[in-house]
């Protein structure tokens, strides 16, 4: 069983070690080791963390905790966001990773269901992502959660050209976004 709970200021060192250690087991084979350098220190830096965990209005940050309450994963969701191509606003689900010993133990799914169920008590219409065209098994596990493919974005490395689809799904509006 797993814990999820809003990330503060406290996590920013937690969400800078998770983050780094998911995104580098997931991805180090699309960068080279000094891309993939560069895009954490920028993406998980200490600074860019605090400002978007204080941006409350704008970003919900997530952490899913063990039974010993060590992190596991995490969620980062942009409120009121433009789905690409369209002028429609949701809920962009911007970040969503778990630690690959933590595979096969549904909770990626709890992890998306919370973030689905999140997002709709915002009173956001839907929620968007964007998934690399070469993740195959990360897309087959957004359609089984109802999530569907609405169109393509570009998305390059600094070791090759990729491309992601972004993928939707339309939520029950449940609540109003915080103010």
């Amino acid at each position: 069983m797993i814990t999820i709970r809003e990330a503060e200021g406290r996590d920013i060192d937690t969400l800078q070690a998770i983050g780094c250690a998911t995104y580098r087991e997931h991805f180090s084979s699309i960068w080279t080791a000094d891309g993939m350098q560069q895009f954490l220190a920028q993406d998980f830096a200490p600074q860019t963390l605090e400002a978007s965990l204080a941006a409350r209005h704008l970003h919900l940050w997530l952490l899913a905790l063990d039974e010993q309450q060590q992190p596991i994963g995490f969620a980062k969701l942009n409120w009121g966001r433009p789905t690409p191509g369209s002028d429609r606003l949701g809920a962009e689900l911007q970040k969503i990773y778990l630690l690959k010993s933590q595979a096969g133990k549904a909770y990626g799914r709890r992890l998306l269901e919370h973030v689905l169920q999140r997002a709709s008590a915002a009173g956001e219409s839907c929620l968007w992502l964007d998934v690399l065209k070469s993740n195959t098994g990360a897309r087959r596990f957004y359609e089984s959660a109802g999530l569907r493919q609405i169109g393509e974005v570009p998305f390059s490395t600094d070791m090759e050209q990729i491309g992601m689809w972004v993928m939707a799904c339309d939520l029950p509006r449940t609540g109003e976004r915080p103010a």
